[in-house]
């Protein structure tokens, strides 16, 4: 009888093959986070850029708004 059909080397193949398959999800799992991680950085860099450049500029309501109102 082969050591690979006997229970022993059942559950030792088993058992192997369970890490591995947890192995190659944590690893799937990480590359996507890292994805994601990467995708909220650029987001909250693109946001904070914006809203930096939005309140440099005064509004053309705003800046219509004080012109008439010096005349």
């Amino acid at each position: 009888m082969k050591l690979l059909t006997m229970p022993l080397g059942l559950a030792s193949r088993w058992s192997t093959r369970s890490q591995e398959q947890a192995r190659r999800n944590a690893m799937a799992a990480c590359t996507v986070l890292t994805a994601r991680r990467i995708e909220r950085v650029e987001v909250e860099e693109f946001v904070a850029d914006f809203l930096a450049r939005r309140s440099v500029r005064p509004e053309p309501a705003a800046a219509s708004a004080q012109i008439s109102h010096t005349g």
